[in-house]
Protein backbone atom coordinates (compact mmCIF):
# COMPACT_ATOMS: atom_id res chain seq x y z
CA UNK A 1 0.00 0.00 0.00
CA UNK A 2 2.77 2.44 0.80
CA UNK A 3 4.65 1.69 -2.15
CA UNK A 4 1.77 2.39 -4.54
CA UNK A 5 0.90 5.72 -2.47
CA UNK A 6 4.68 6.72 -3.27
CA UNK A 7 3.84 5.67 -6.91
CA UNK A 8 0.73 7.44 -7.27
CA UNK A 9 2.52 10.80 -5.45
CA UNK A 10 5.23 10.97 -7.73
CA UNK A 11 3.11 10.46 -10.78
CA UNK A 12 1.11 13.37 -9.80
CA UNK A 13 4.22 15.72 -9.18
CA UNK A 14 5.45 14.74 -12.15
CA UNK A 15 2.20 15.93 -14.52
CA UNK A 16 2.41 19.15 -12.83
CA UNK A 17 5.56 20.07 -12.91
CA UNK A 18 7.68 21.48 -15.51
CA UNK A 19 10.31 19.76 -17.55
CA UNK A 20 13.63 19.14 -16.22
CA UNK A 21 17.15 18.13 -17.87
CA UNK A 22 15.98 14.90 -19.49
CA UNK A 23 19.17 15.03 -21.52
CA UNK A 24 21.10 11.71 -21.65
CA UNK A 25 25.06 12.09 -19.58
CA UNK A 26 28.27 12.99 -20.95
CA UNK A 27 30.58 9.79 -20.25
CA UNK A 28 33.43 10.12 -18.27
CA UNK A 29 36.03 9.86 -19.96
CA UNK A 30 35.11 13.02 -22.58
CA UNK A 31 37.68 15.66 -23.22
CA UNK A 32 35.28 18.53 -22.37
CA UNK A 33 36.05 17.53 -18.62
CA UNK A 34 39.73 18.51 -19.07
CA UNK A 35 38.23 21.93 -20.66
CA UNK A 36 35.76 22.42 -17.68
CA UNK A 37 38.58 21.73 -15.13
CA UNK A 38 40.13 24.62 -16.75
CA UNK A 39 36.66 27.11 -16.61
CA UNK A 40 36.67 26.24 -13.32
CA UNK A 41 39.74 26.99 -11.70
CA UNK A 42 39.86 30.62 -13.54
CA UNK A 43 36.79 31.37 -12.74
CA UNK A 44 35.02 31.72 -15.64
CA UNK A 45 31.74 29.78 -14.56
CA UNK A 46 28.69 31.68 -12.78
CA UNK A 47 28.93 28.76 -10.16
CA UNK A 48 31.47 26.16 -9.32
CA UNK A 49 31.45 23.28 -11.18
CA UNK A 50 30.51 20.12 -9.27
CA UNK A 51 32.52 17.39 -8.26
CA UNK A 52 29.76 14.76 -9.00
CA UNK A 53 30.03 13.42 -12.18
CA UNK A 54 28.84 12.39 -15.60
CA UNK A 55 27.04 15.39 -15.67
CA UNK A 56 24.21 15.78 -18.34
CA UNK A 57 24.89 17.10 -21.74
CA UNK A 58 22.56 19.94 -21.45
CA UNK A 59 24.84 20.96 -17.97
CA UNK A 60 27.71 20.75 -20.21
CA UNK A 61 26.25 22.81 -23.02
CA UNK A 62 25.03 25.15 -20.22
CA UNK A 63 28.75 26.03 -18.72
CA UNK A 64 30.32 26.17 -22.36
CA UNK A 65 27.88 28.86 -22.99
CA UNK A 66 28.28 30.20 -19.58
CA UNK A 67 31.91 31.20 -20.82
CA UNK A 68 30.98 32.26 -23.72
CA UNK A 69 28.81 35.08 -22.69
CA UNK A 70 31.88 35.91 -19.96
CA UNK A 71 32.82 39.52 -20.86
CA UNK A 72 36.13 38.45 -18.53
CA UNK A 73 36.67 35.13 -20.38
CA UNK A 74 36.53 36.42 -23.63
CA UNK A 75 39.19 38.96 -23.08
CA UNK A 76 41.36 36.62 -21.58
CA UNK A 77 41.24 33.63 -23.33
CA UNK A 78 44.19 32.31 -26.18
CA UNK A 79 43.50 30.95 -29.34
CA UNK A 80 43.88 27.46 -28.66
CA UNK A 81 40.98 28.21 -25.41
CA UNK A 82 38.88 29.74 -28.38
CA UNK A 83 38.98 26.76 -30.79
CA UNK A 84 38.53 24.44 -28.28
CA UNK A 85 35.09 26.31 -26.84
CA UNK A 86 33.96 26.16 -30.59
CA UNK A 87 34.38 22.44 -31.28
CA UNK A 88 32.79 21.87 -27.74
CA UNK A 89 30.15 23.95 -28.42
CA UNK A 90 29.78 22.54 -31.89
CA UNK A 91 29.36 19.14 -30.60
CA UNK A 92 26.64 20.35 -27.77
CA UNK A 93 25.28 22.35 -30.52
CA UNK A 94 21.76 20.65 -29.97
CA UNK A 95 21.45 21.34 -26.54
CA UNK A 96 23.34 24.71 -26.99
CA UNK A 97 19.43 25.37 -29.25
CA UNK A 98 17.33 24.11 -26.47
CA UNK A 99 19.19 26.70 -24.32
CA UNK A 100 18.55 29.82 -26.85
CA UNK A 101 22.21 29.96 -28.04
CA UNK A 102 22.37 28.92 -31.30
CA UNK A 103 26.18 29.75 -33.65
CA UNK A 104 25.56 31.96 -36.69
CA UNK A 105 24.95 30.10 -39.67
CA UNK A 106 28.52 31.14 -41.27
CA UNK A 107 30.14 29.57 -38.01
CA UNK A 108 27.98 26.57 -38.46
CA UNK A 109 29.18 25.60 -41.71
CA UNK A 110 32.99 26.21 -40.94
CA UNK A 111 32.72 23.86 -37.88
CA UNK A 112 30.25 21.10 -38.95
CA UNK A 113 33.68 19.37 -40.55
CA UNK A 114 34.69 19.58 -37.01
CA UNK A 115 31.78 17.40 -35.16
CA UNK A 116 29.08 15.78 -35.92
CA UNK A 117 27.27 12.39 -35.35
CA UNK A 118 27.33 9.93 -38.28
CA UNK A 119 23.45 10.06 -38.03
CA UNK A 120 21.33 12.97 -36.62
CA UNK A 121 17.80 14.20 -36.55
CA UNK A 122 16.09 17.00 -34.20
CA UNK A 123 12.97 18.78 -34.58
CA UNK A 124 11.23 21.08 -31.74
CA UNK A 125 10.02 18.11 -29.74
CA UNK A 126 12.77 15.17 -30.45
CA UNK A 127 15.69 14.81 -31.12
CA UNK A 128 17.85 11.35 -32.38
CA UNK A 129 21.63 10.75 -33.21
CA UNK A 130 23.83 7.60 -33.59
CA UNK A 131 27.65 7.61 -33.78
CA UNK A 132 30.01 4.76 -34.82
CA UNK A 133 32.58 3.30 -32.12
CA UNK A 134 36.04 2.53 -32.76
CA UNK A 135 39.38 1.84 -30.99
CA UNK A 136 42.44 0.57 -32.42
CA UNK A 137 45.44 0.59 -30.30
CA UNK A 138 48.69 -1.39 -30.86
CA UNK A 139 51.37 -1.40 -27.08
CA UNK A 140 54.54 -2.82 -27.05
CA UNK A 141 55.78 -3.96 -24.10
CA UNK A 142 59.46 -4.36 -23.12
CA UNK A 143 61.63 -4.62 -19.78
CA UNK A 144 63.57 -5.96 -17.50
CA UNK A 145 60.28 -7.17 -15.35
CA UNK A 146 57.76 -7.89 -17.78
CA UNK A 147 58.29 -10.12 -20.81
CA UNK A 148 58.47 -8.70 -24.01
CA UNK A 149 55.08 -8.30 -25.53
CA UNK A 150 53.35 -7.09 -27.95
CA UNK A 151 49.85 -6.41 -28.25
CA UNK A 152 46.72 -5.33 -30.53
CA UNK A 153 43.22 -4.19 -29.13
CA UNK A 154 40.57 -3.43 -31.42
CA UNK A 155 37.04 -2.23 -30.63
CA UNK A 156 34.04 -1.57 -32.62
CA UNK A 157 30.57 -0.43 -32.33
CA UNK A 158 27.79 2.35 -31.83
CA UNK A 159 26.37 5.03 -29.93
CA UNK A 160 22.48 6.36 -30.01
CA UNK A 161 21.53 8.43 -27.84
CA UNK A 162 18.68 10.95 -27.78
CA UNK A 163 15.57 13.02 -26.53
CA UNK A 164 11.92 12.80 -26.46
CA UNK A 165 9.36 15.63 -25.62
CA UNK A 166 10.63 17.19 -22.45
CA UNK A 167 10.64 14.53 -20.12
CA UNK A 168 12.50 11.32 -21.28
CA UNK A 169 16.33 11.00 -23.16
CA UNK A 170 17.99 7.61 -23.41
CA UNK A 171 21.62 6.82 -24.66
CA UNK A 172 22.74 3.38 -25.52
CA UNK A 173 26.57 2.22 -26.46
CA UNK A 174 27.69 -1.20 -26.95
CA UNK A 175 30.66 -2.74 -28.22
CA UNK A 176 32.67 -5.68 -28.86
CA UNK A 177 36.32 -6.08 -28.72
CA UNK A 178 39.52 -8.34 -29.41
CA UNK A 179 43.38 -7.98 -27.93
CA UNK A 180 45.77 -10.62 -29.45
CA UNK A 181 48.97 -10.83 -28.15
CA UNK A 182 52.20 -12.30 -28.68
CA UNK A 183 51.58 -14.26 -25.27
CA UNK A 184 48.93 -16.05 -24.20
CA UNK A 185 45.92 -15.16 -22.50
CA UNK A 186 45.03 -17.73 -19.86
CA UNK A 187 43.56 -15.13 -17.34
CA UNK A 188 41.76 -11.61 -16.50
CA UNK A 189 45.50 -10.57 -15.13
CA UNK A 190 46.97 -11.20 -18.63
CA UNK A 191 44.68 -8.79 -20.14
CA UNK A 192 45.75 -5.60 -20.39
CA UNK A 193 42.31 -3.95 -21.44
CA UNK A 194 40.65 -2.12 -18.62
CA UNK A 195 37.99 -1.94 -17.47
CA UNK A 196 36.80 -5.60 -18.26
CA UNK A 197 33.39 -7.50 -17.39
CA UNK A 198 33.39 -11.30 -18.77
CA UNK A 199 36.28 -12.21 -21.38
CA UNK A 200 37.05 -15.34 -23.49
CA UNK A 201 40.34 -16.53 -23.92
CA UNK A 202 40.88 -18.14 -27.24
CA UNK A 203 44.90 -19.02 -27.22
CA UNK A 204 46.78 -15.93 -27.71
CA UNK A 205 43.73 -13.79 -28.42
CA UNK A 206 40.75 -12.93 -25.62
CA UNK A 207 37.34 -11.37 -26.72
CA UNK A 208 34.99 -9.08 -24.01
CA UNK A 209 32.13 -6.89 -24.77
CA UNK A 210 30.71 -4.06 -23.17
CA UNK A 211 26.88 -2.50 -22.83
CA UNK A 212 26.16 0.84 -21.42
CA UNK A 213 22.83 2.43 -21.10
CA UNK A 214 20.63 5.26 -19.85
CA UNK A 215 17.01 5.73 -19.85
CA UNK A 216 15.74 9.67 -18.18
CA UNK A 217 12.90 11.10 -16.75
CA UNK A 218 12.96 14.15 -15.87
CA UNK A 219 10.66 16.64 -13.97
CA UNK A 220 11.36 20.52 -12.59
CA UNK A 221 12.14 19.39 -9.51
CA UNK A 222 14.42 15.99 -9.99
CA UNK A 223 15.50 13.65 -12.46
CA UNK A 224 15.32 9.49 -11.90
CA UNK A 225 16.96 7.06 -14.35
CA UNK A 226 17.87 3.58 -15.02
CA UNK A 227 21.94 3.07 -16.37
CA UNK A 228 24.41 0.96 -16.67
CA UNK A 229 27.53 3.14 -16.33
CA UNK A 230 30.55 4.56 -13.93
CA UNK A 231 30.43 7.49 -11.35
CA UNK A 232 32.80 9.79 -10.06
CA UNK A 233 32.31 11.70 -7.15
CA UNK A 234 34.99 13.96 -5.62
CA UNK A 235 37.75 16.63 -6.58
CA UNK A 236 40.16 14.11 -7.01
CA UNK A 237 41.32 13.69 -10.99
CA UNK A 238 43.80 10.33 -11.02
CA UNK A 239 40.54 8.64 -8.95
CA UNK A 240 38.31 9.08 -6.70
CA UNK A 241 37.88 7.60 -2.96
CA UNK A 242 34.81 6.45 -2.78
CA UNK A 243 33.40 6.25 -6.47
CA UNK A 244 36.05 6.54 -9.83
CA UNK A 245 35.73 5.23 -12.70
CA UNK A 246 38.40 2.23 -13.00
CA UNK A 247 35.64 -0.75 -12.49
CA UNK A 248 33.19 -2.01 -15.17
CA UNK A 249 30.38 -0.17 -15.50
CA UNK A 250 27.20 -1.53 -13.25
CA UNK A 251 23.61 -1.43 -13.58
CA UNK A 252 22.08 1.54 -11.12
CA UNK A 253 18.84 3.57 -10.53
CA UNK A 254 19.59 7.19 -9.81
CA UNK A 255 17.47 10.43 -8.40
CA UNK A 256 19.07 13.49 -8.72
CA UNK A 257 17.69 16.98 -7.46
CA UNK A 258 19.36 20.30 -7.22
CA UNK A 259 17.89 24.31 -5.22
CA UNK A 260 19.89 26.89 -5.34
CA UNK A 261 23.56 25.96 -4.37
CA UNK A 262 22.89 22.27 -3.25
CA UNK A 263 23.06 19.32 -5.32
CA UNK A 264 22.10 15.95 -4.13
CA UNK A 265 22.29 12.53 -5.63
CA UNK A 266 21.31 8.75 -4.35
CA UNK A 267 22.41 6.09 -6.19
CA UNK A 268 21.26 1.80 -5.43
CA UNK A 269 23.60 0.50 -7.47
CA UNK A 270 23.93 -3.43 -8.59
CA UNK A 271 27.34 -5.49 -8.31
CA UNK A 272 29.32 -8.69 -9.78
CA UNK A 273 31.41 -10.10 -6.62
CA UNK A 274 34.33 -11.55 -7.64
CA UNK A 275 34.74 -14.82 -9.58
CA UNK A 276 35.83 -16.71 -6.29
CA UNK A 277 33.22 -16.05 -4.60
CA UNK A 278 30.50 -19.06 -5.75
CA UNK A 279 27.16 -19.42 -4.11
CA UNK A 280 27.61 -22.87 -3.30
CA UNK A 281 23.43 -23.00 -2.79
CA UNK A 282 23.50 -22.46 -5.93
CA UNK A 283 26.04 -24.51 -7.71
CA UNK A 284 23.43 -26.82 -10.20
CA UNK A 285 23.51 -29.76 -12.80
CA UNK A 286 21.12 -29.04 -15.65
CA UNK A 287 21.22 -31.24 -18.67
CA UNK A 288 25.02 -33.00 -17.57
CA UNK A 289 26.50 -29.70 -17.37
CA UNK A 290 27.86 -27.51 -14.15
CA UNK A 291 26.41 -24.38 -13.77
CA UNK A 292 27.63 -22.25 -10.79
CA UNK A 293 26.24 -18.45 -9.59
CA UNK A 294 28.63 -15.57 -8.01
CA UNK A 295 26.55 -14.59 -4.65
CA UNK A 296 24.76 -11.40 -4.58
CA UNK A 297 26.02 -7.85 -3.96
CA UNK A 298 24.74 -4.52 -4.21
CA UNK A 299 25.70 -0.67 -3.28
CA UNK A 300 23.89 2.50 -1.82
CA UNK A 301 25.15 5.71 -1.69
CA UNK A 302 24.39 9.37 -2.11
CA UNK A 303 26.13 12.62 -1.93
CA UNK A 304 25.48 16.37 -0.80
CA UNK A 305 27.07 18.83 -2.05
CA UNK A 306 26.85 22.63 -1.34
CA UNK A 307 28.13 25.50 -3.23
CA UNK A 308 28.96 27.61 -0.59
CA UNK A 309 30.72 30.64 -2.92
CA UNK A 310 31.78 30.25 -6.21
CA UNK A 311 34.80 29.54 -4.80
CA UNK A 312 34.19 27.42 -2.09
CA UNK A 313 32.50 23.78 -2.75
CA UNK A 314 31.63 21.02 0.25
CA UNK A 315 30.97 17.79 -0.62
CA UNK A 316 29.64 14.60 2.30
CA UNK A 317 28.75 11.46 1.05
CA UNK A 318 27.64 7.89 2.19
CA UNK A 319 27.74 4.38 0.94
CA UNK A 320 27.11 0.93 1.93
CA UNK A 321 27.83 -2.45 0.64
CA UNK A 322 26.14 -5.67 1.25
CA UNK A 323 25.71 -9.17 -0.36
CA UNK A 324 24.44 -12.72 0.12
CA UNK A 325 21.12 -11.00 0.64
CA UNK A 326 17.81 -9.36 -1.06
CA UNK A 327 17.50 -6.06 -1.49
CA UNK A 328 17.59 -4.12 1.67
CA UNK A 329 14.34 -1.62 2.00
CA UNK A 330 16.09 0.68 4.34
CA UNK A 331 18.36 1.53 1.69
CA UNK A 332 16.35 2.49 -0.64
CA UNK A 333 14.93 5.88 0.46
CA UNK A 334 16.72 9.04 -0.73
CA UNK A 335 16.11 10.13 2.35
CA UNK A 336 17.54 7.60 4.49
CA UNK A 337 21.01 8.05 6.55
CA UNK A 338 22.93 5.26 5.57
CA UNK A 339 24.91 5.41 8.74
CA UNK A 340 22.08 5.08 11.00
CA UNK A 341 20.19 2.22 8.45
CA UNK A 342 23.44 0.51 8.62
CA UNK A 343 23.12 -0.02 11.80
CA UNK A 344 19.65 -0.75 12.17
CA UNK A 345 20.00 -3.61 9.90
CA UNK A 346 22.58 -5.32 12.26
CA UNK A 347 25.37 -3.75 11.74
CA UNK A 348 27.00 -6.55 9.10
CA UNK A 349 27.32 -4.19 5.88
CA UNK A 350 30.29 -1.96 4.88
CA UNK A 351 29.85 1.24 5.48
CA UNK A 352 31.95 4.22 4.36
CA UNK A 353 31.52 8.08 4.87
CA UNK A 354 33.55 10.40 2.72
CA UNK A 355 34.13 14.75 3.22
CA UNK A 356 35.78 17.04 0.65
CA UNK A 357 36.57 20.31 0.14
CA UNK A 358 37.59 22.81 -2.87
CA UNK A 359 38.75 25.91 -2.72
CA UNK A 360 39.84 28.43 -5.37
CA UNK A 361 41.69 30.91 -3.25
CA UNK A 362 43.14 32.70 -6.28
CA UNK A 363 42.44 32.94 -9.89
CA UNK A 364 43.63 30.46 -11.83
CA UNK A 365 44.37 27.89 -8.78
CA UNK A 366 42.31 25.57 -8.00
CA UNK A 367 43.06 23.14 -4.54
CA UNK A 368 41.54 20.17 -2.71
CA UNK A 369 40.83 17.78 -0.03
CA UNK A 370 39.12 14.17 0.91
CA UNK A 371 38.60 12.21 3.23
CA UNK A 372 37.33 8.70 3.47
CA UNK A 373 36.18 6.59 6.60
CA UNK A 374 35.23 3.58 6.16
CA UNK A 375 33.90 1.38 8.79
CA UNK A 376 33.69 4.29 11.17
CA UNK A 377 33.45 4.15 15.17
CA UNK A 378 32.95 7.69 16.07
CA UNK A 379 33.10 7.01 19.99
CA UNK A 380 35.94 4.60 19.46
CA UNK A 381 38.89 6.46 17.67
CA UNK A 382 41.07 3.69 18.29
CA UNK A 383 39.09 1.18 17.03
CA UNK A 384 40.48 -1.41 14.69
CA UNK A 385 37.22 -0.42 12.24
CA UNK A 386 37.84 2.94 11.93
CA UNK A 387 40.19 2.82 8.48
CA UNK A 388 41.17 6.44 6.99
CA UNK A 389 42.28 7.35 3.19
CA UNK A 390 43.26 11.06 2.56
CA UNK A 391 43.24 12.92 -0.50
CA UNK A 392 44.63 16.39 -1.24
CA UNK A 393 45.51 18.00 -4.75
CA UNK A 394 46.47 21.22 -6.17
CA UNK A 395 45.29 22.06 -10.32
CA UNK A 396 47.22 25.55 -11.58
CA UNK A 397 45.85 26.59 -14.46
CA UNK A 398 47.90 28.23 -17.01
CA UNK A 399 51.23 27.65 -14.88
CA UNK A 400 54.38 30.03 -14.61
CA UNK A 401 52.41 32.59 -16.62
CA UNK A 402 52.46 30.11 -19.58
CA UNK A 403 49.07 30.09 -21.59
CA UNK A 404 47.49 26.70 -22.01
CA UNK A 405 49.84 24.89 -19.46
CA UNK A 406 48.27 22.94 -16.69
CA UNK A 407 49.72 21.45 -13.55
CA UNK A 408 47.95 19.00 -11.46
CA UNK A 409 49.73 17.68 -8.23
CA UNK A 410 47.71 15.02 -6.22
CA UNK A 411 48.76 13.22 -3.15
CA UNK A 412 46.80 9.77 -1.67
CA UNK A 413 47.33 7.92 1.69
CA UNK A 414 45.07 5.02 2.08
CA UNK A 415 45.83 2.71 5.23
CA UNK A 416 45.42 -0.96 5.60
CA UNK A 417 42.27 -2.74 5.09
CA UNK A 418 40.41 0.03 3.77
CA UNK A 419 38.08 -0.96 1.07
CA UNK A 420 37.93 -4.76 2.53
CA UNK A 421 34.87 -5.70 5.05
CA UNK A 422 35.21 -8.61 7.80
CA UNK A 423 32.69 -10.71 5.58
CA UNK A 424 34.65 -10.67 2.51
CA UNK A 425 31.43 -10.47 -0.14
CA UNK A 426 31.14 -6.96 1.20
CA UNK A 427 34.78 -5.72 -0.13
CA UNK A 428 34.56 -2.30 -1.82
CA UNK A 429 35.14 -3.89 -5.20
CA UNK A 430 32.59 -4.75 -8.48
CA UNK A 431 33.99 -7.93 -10.50
CA UNK A 432 37.63 -7.79 -9.69
CA UNK A 433 38.40 -4.10 -9.75
CA UNK A 434 37.64 -1.81 -6.72
CA UNK A 435 35.51 1.27 -6.80
CA UNK A 436 37.34 3.22 -5.22
CA UNK A 437 41.01 4.84 -5.65
CA UNK A 438 42.75 2.45 -8.24
CA UNK A 439 45.85 1.47 -6.08
CA UNK A 440 44.09 0.02 -3.28
CA UNK A 441 44.56 -0.34 0.51
CA UNK A 442 47.80 -0.22 2.51
CA UNK A 443 49.41 2.47 -0.18
CA UNK A 444 50.36 6.36 -1.39
CA UNK A 445 50.84 7.59 -4.14
CA UNK A 446 52.31 11.08 -5.30
CA UNK A 447 51.24 12.12 -9.20
CA UNK A 448 51.93 15.33 -11.12
CA UNK A 449 51.00 15.97 -14.61
CA UNK A 450 51.91 18.90 -16.66
CA UNK A 451 50.01 19.66 -20.07
CA UNK A 452 50.39 22.11 -22.87
CA UNK A 453 47.72 22.51 -26.20
CA UNK A 454 49.62 23.75 -28.92
CA UNK A 455 46.23 24.09 -30.21
CA UNK A 456 42.85 22.99 -30.84
CA UNK A 457 44.68 19.85 -32.63
CA UNK A 458 47.34 19.49 -30.72
CA UNK A 459 48.61 18.80 -26.70
CA UNK A 460 50.95 17.11 -25.03
CA UNK A 461 51.37 16.33 -21.35
CA UNK A 462 54.28 14.85 -19.19
CA UNK A 463 53.50 12.57 -15.94
CA UNK A 464 55.38 11.61 -12.75
CA UNK A 465 54.07 9.40 -10.61
CA UNK A 466 55.50 7.29 -7.47
CA UNK A 467 53.28 4.17 -5.89
CA UNK A 468 54.28 2.67 -2.92
CA UNK A 469 51.87 -0.85 -2.01
CA UNK A 470 52.31 -3.19 1.13
CA UNK A 471 50.62 -6.36 -0.39
CA UNK A 472 49.78 -9.41 1.74
CA UNK A 473 52.23 -12.12 2.05
CA UNK A 474 51.79 -15.46 0.29
CA UNK A 475 54.04 -17.95 3.09
CA UNK A 476 55.68 -20.80 1.91
CA UNK A 477 53.87 -23.46 3.78
CA UNK A 478 50.76 -22.19 2.21
CA UNK A 479 49.57 -19.51 4.45
CA UNK A 480 48.54 -15.90 4.29
CA UNK A 481 50.11 -13.05 6.33
CA UNK A 482 47.43 -10.88 6.06
CA UNK A 483 48.75 -7.46 6.59
CA UNK A 484 45.49 -4.68 4.60
CA UNK A 485 47.06 -4.81 1.64
CA UNK A 486 44.02 -6.42 -0.80
CA UNK A 487 40.38 -5.32 -0.15
CA UNK A 488 39.01 -8.45 -1.00
CA UNK A 489 40.51 -9.89 1.94
CA UNK A 490 39.39 -8.45 5.37
CA UNK A 491 40.64 -9.30 8.55
CA UNK A 492 40.39 -12.99 10.09
CA UNK A 493 39.89 -13.87 13.55
CA UNK A 494 43.13 -15.10 13.51
CA UNK A 495 44.72 -11.42 11.85
CA UNK A 496 46.41 -9.29 14.67
CA UNK A 497 43.70 -6.36 16.04
CA UNK A 498 46.63 -3.58 14.82
CA UNK A 499 47.44 -2.05 11.44
CA UNK A 500 51.05 -0.75 10.65
CA UNK A 501 50.94 1.76 7.08
CA UNK A 502 53.27 -0.39 4.61
CA UNK A 503 53.90 -3.60 6.32
CA UNK A 504 54.12 -6.75 4.23
CA UNK A 505 55.77 -7.23 0.87
CA UNK A 506 56.17 -3.11 -0.08
CA UNK A 507 56.15 -2.80 -3.66
CA UNK A 508 57.54 0.56 -5.53
CA UNK A 509 57.37 2.00 -8.68
CA UNK A 510 57.89 5.07 -10.64
CA UNK A 511 56.51 6.17 -13.73
CA UNK A 512 56.98 8.63 -16.11
CA UNK A 513 54.53 9.26 -19.07
CA UNK A 514 54.91 11.68 -22.13
CA UNK A 515 52.24 11.71 -24.12
CA UNK A 516 51.34 13.73 -27.69
CA UNK A 517 47.49 14.21 -28.79
CA UNK A 518 46.28 15.13 -32.26
CA UNK A 519 42.81 15.66 -32.73
CA UNK A 520 42.23 16.56 -36.30
CA UNK A 521 38.41 16.83 -35.56
CA UNK A 522 36.54 16.45 -32.69
CA UNK A 523 36.22 13.11 -31.56
CA UNK A 524 38.73 11.94 -33.49
CA UNK A 525 42.08 11.03 -31.63
CA UNK A 526 45.20 9.97 -32.33
CA UNK A 527 47.53 9.16 -29.65
CA UNK A 528 51.36 8.37 -29.04
CA UNK A 529 52.57 7.30 -25.56
CA UNK A 530 55.40 6.51 -23.85
CA UNK A 531 55.69 5.25 -20.19
CA UNK A 532 59.02 4.46 -18.66
CA UNK A 533 58.52 2.20 -15.55
CA UNK A 534 60.71 1.14 -12.82
CA UNK A 535 60.15 -1.09 -10.34
CA UNK A 536 61.25 -2.83 -7.11
CA UNK A 537 59.98 -6.10 -5.11
CA UNK A 538 57.44 -6.50 -7.67
CA UNK A 539 55.68 -10.20 -8.76
CA UNK A 540 57.11 -11.80 -12.02
CA UNK A 541 54.94 -14.76 -13.95
CA UNK A 542 56.85 -17.43 -11.75
CA UNK A 543 55.82 -16.40 -8.78
CA UNK A 544 59.11 -14.49 -7.81
CA UNK A 545 59.73 -11.10 -6.81
CA UNK A 546 62.52 -8.89 -8.85
CA UNK A 547 63.28 -5.24 -10.03
CA UNK A 548 63.87 -3.53 -12.94
CA UNK A 549 62.75 -1.28 -15.48
CA UNK A 550 60.15 -1.49 -18.41
CA UNK A 551 59.43 0.23 -21.63
CA UNK A 552 55.94 0.81 -22.71
CA UNK A 553 54.60 2.31 -26.28
CA UNK A 554 51.49 2.57 -27.09
CA UNK A 555 49.86 4.23 -30.06
CA UNK A 556 45.74 4.42 -29.97
CA UNK A 557 43.02 6.06 -33.01
CA UNK A 558 40.05 6.74 -31.02
CA UNK A 559 36.91 7.64 -32.97
CA UNK A 560 33.59 8.64 -30.44
CA UNK A 561 35.39 6.78 -27.52
CA UNK A 562 33.31 7.42 -25.30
Amino acid sequence: MRSAFLLLAVVSLSRIAHAGDNTPDVPLNHRVYRTLDRYDAHGWLDSAASQTRPYTRLKVARLLIQVLRNSDAQAAMSGTERGILQRHLTSFRTEAVRLGHALPGAEIRALERLAGALYSWRDTSASFAVDALVRQRLILLRGEVRERETVSQTHIGAIVRGTLGDRIGFRARHFEAREWSTLPRLTRADVLARPIELVQFKGKAADFREATYQLVWATRWFTADAAKGSLDWGPGRSGNLLLAPFAPTFGMARFRTAYRRVRFIHVLGFLEADSGLIDPSRTLFDNGHRRTFLRSKAIAAHRVEVHVTPRVRLGFQEAVIYGDRDFEFLYASPASVLTAAQMAVGDRDNLAVGLDISLRPARRIQTYLALFMDDLRKFSPGDFSNKLAVQAGVFWVDAFGLPDTDLRAEFVHIEPFVYSHRFNINAFTHFDALLGYPTGPNSDRIRTRLSHRFSPSVSAALRLERTRLGENIDNSDGTLTNVGGDARQGRRPEDPAVREFLSGTVEKRTQIDAELVFEPVSDLVLSTTYRLTRESNVSLRAGERGDGSNHDWRITLDLNFF
